[in-house]
C-alpha cells in the first residue's frame, strides 16, 4: 500500500464514502457505466478489440472500467490510491472477472510500464489533486506508440461554475449558517425545512416546492456533496490545457460529446453537457466538462 498525503487521505475517504452510496442506490453508477460509446468517442467499432487498457483513478465502482470492457477491450488495469476500492470493483466487474486488474497507485507515480498500454481512461479525477501536472505526463509515458487517452478535468467560467466554486462553497467553509443549511440539505434532513414551508407558501408555491423536492435526488445530493467537501477542484481553461497537453508530446487532441442521462432536476440542463459548445452552455458552464481524446 503507497503511503498517502494528507489531502489524497480526505479526497479518496470522501469518494469511497460517495461511490459506496452510489452503489447500494445505484444511483449516478449506472449514468457513469453508460457515458462512453463509439459515436461519441469516434472510434471504429472494433476499435476496443484486443485493446489493453486502464481506468486510472478509477473511483470504487470501476465504472469507466466496467464501460470500457462492455465497449469490448481484452483486458482492464484499475488504479486507485486505497485497496478498500476492491471489494466494490470486484462485485460490480463479477461478469469480466478474468479481464480486469486492480491496483493501488497514484497518478503521480502509475505503477506500469513505459509504452504498456494502447488505451488510458481518466475521469474526473485530476482536478482533484494536489500536485496535477505530473499526472499528464504519467499518461504519456504508460501508453504506447499511437496509444489513445481519454482525459476529463473540470472546466472554467460561467455563471454556475463561478457560484459553485466562488460563492457556494467558500460560503459553506466559513458561515456557519450556510453549512448548517446545506449539511441538513445533503444529509436529507430536512423536516423542519418542510414544516416552515408548508406553513407560509400558498397552494401553488407549495405544489412547486414539493415536485423540486421529488426531483432532488440520492444522486444530486451525493453530487452537492461532492462539490462541498471535496478538499480541491481545479478548474482548467480548455485551450491552455490544450496547449500543455501538445508540449508533453500528445497529437489528434479532439474533444468529444457526451450524452449524459439524469432522473433529477438536471434533466433540464443534459442537454448542455453534450451541447458544451452552445451559447447557454457557454454562459452557465464556461469550458463545462472538458473530456479531451489525446494520442501518442
Amino acid at each position: 500500500m503507497i503511503k498517502l498525503k494528507q489531502h489524497d487521505f480526505l479526497t479518496r475517504k470522501l469518494f469511497h464514502s460517495i461511490h459506496k452510496q452510489q452503489i447500494n442506490t445505484q444511483s449516478g453508477f449506472l449514468r457513469m457505466k453508460n457515458l462512453l460509446n463509439y459515436k461519441n468517442l469516434q472510434l471504429n467499432k472494433d476499435y476496443f478489440k484486443e485493446k489493453i487498457c486502464a481506468d486510472l483513478g478509477c473511483g470504487s465502482t470501476g465504472a469507466g472500467a466496467l464501460n470500457l470492457l462492455e465497449l469490448g477491450c481484452k483486458f482492464v488495469h484499475l488504479m486507485d490510491l486505497n485497496k478498500h476500492i476492491k471489494k466494490p470493483i470486484n462485485m460490480n466487474l463479477i461478469n469480466f472477472k478474468d479481464r480486469f486488474k486492480i491496483h493501488v497507485g497514484s497518478l503521480e507515480k502509475i505503477p506500469f510500464k513505459n509504452d504498456s498500454l494502447d488505451f488510458a481512461l481518466c475521469q474526473n479525477a485530476i482536478h482533484h489533486m494536489d500536485k496535477h501536472e505530473k499526472s499528464f505526463y504519467e499518461i504519456y509515458r504508460i501508453l504506447k506508440k499511437n496509444g489513445k487517452a481519454l482525459i476529463s478535468v473540470q472546466g472554467e467560467g460561467g455563471l454556475v461554475t463561478k457560484f459553485v466554486y466562488e460563492i457556494l462553497v467558500p460560503e459553506y467553509k466559513r458561515n456557519i449558517a450556510v453549512r448548517k443549511f446545506l449539511t441538513k440539505i445533503i444529509n436529507q434532513d430536512t423536516q423542519k425545512y418542510d414544516i416552515f414551508f408548508k406553513k407560509y407558501l400558498d397552494f401553488e408555491a407549495l405544489r412547486i416546492y414539493n415536485i423540486l423536492k421529488k426531483l432532488l435526488d440520492q444522486d444530486l445530493i451525493l453530487t452537492i456533496k461532492d462539490r462541498l467537501l471535496s478538499p480541491k477542484y481545479l478548474c482548467f481553461n480548455e485551450r491552455k490545457l490544450t496547449i500543455f497537453l501538445k508540449k508533453i508530446g500528445f497529437k489528434k487532441i479532439y474533444r468529444i460529446k457526451k450524452k449524459v442521462y439524469f432522473s433529477n432536476i438536471r434533466k433540464l440542463l443534459s442537454p448542455l453537457y453534450h451541447h458544451y459548445d452552445h451559447e447557454i452552455s457557454r454562459a452557465l458552464y464556461g469550458d463545462g466538462d472538458i473530456s479531451l481524446i489525446c494520442s501518442k
